[in-house]
C-alpha cells in the first residue's frame, strides 16, 4: 500500500519537493543537508571560488515554511555586500524576480550565485571594484530591506 503523500510542513520535509530541489548539485561532492525539527533545513559545502581560496558555505533555510534562505561564509567577510552579522547579500529584494534568485530556481542554482559572489568580494577585497550588477544603496550593514541570500 503506497503511503499519502505529505502536504503539510516546510518543502524539505516532502521527499520529492526536496530532491527536485536538489537536482544537480552531484557534482558537490562534499554537499551536506541536514533538517533539525526547531532550526530548519542547512546546507553546508566547501566551494571553490576560481583563483582564490575555497570556502565553507552554510545556507539555512529556517524551519516553518521558508524558501528564503540566510548564507555564511568562512573567511573574510569585509565586502559592501555583507550584513553585520556576515550574511551574504546577494540579490535587492525589489529587484524583478529575474534579477535575483528564487527557490525554483534550485539549489545548483544558488551555489552558483554564492561561487560568483564569493569570486566578487575577493576581487573587490584586491581592486576595490565590484564586478557584475550592483545597486546603488546604503550599506547592506545598516539596509535590513536586502535579503541575505
Amino acid at each position: 500500500m503506497a503511503r499519502p503523500h505529505r502536504k503539510a510542513g516546510p518543502w524539505y520535509g516532502r521527499d520529492q519537493e526536496r530532491l527536485e530541489f536538489e537536482k544537480g548539485t552531484r557534482s558537490y561532492t562534499n554537499l551536506r543537508g541536514k533538517t533539525k525539527k526547531r532550526v530548519g533545513r542547512t546546507y553546508t559545502a566547501r566551494v571553490t571560488v576560481r583563483f582564490y581560496e575555497t570556502r565553507k558555505v552554510k545556507i539555512l533555510f529556517p524551519s516553518g515554511r521558508s524558501k528564503s534562505p540566510t548564507i555564511t561564509v568562512d573567511g573574510p567577510t569585509d565586502s559592501p555586500h555583507r550584513y553585520e552579522d556576515g550574511r551574504l547579500c546577494i540579490w535587492y529584494s525589489d529587484d524583478d524576480s529575474s534579477a535575483r534568485w528564487e527557490h525554483g530556481d534550485g539549489l545548483l542554482d544558488l551555489l552558483g550565485l554564492i561561487e560568483a559572489h564569493l569570486f566578487r568580494e575577493a576581487w573587490w577585497r584586491e581592486t576595490a571594484e565590484w564586478l557584475g550588477p550592483e545597486i546603488q544603496h546604503d550599506s547592506p550593514k545598516d539596509d535590513e530591506e536586502y535579503d541575505a541570500a
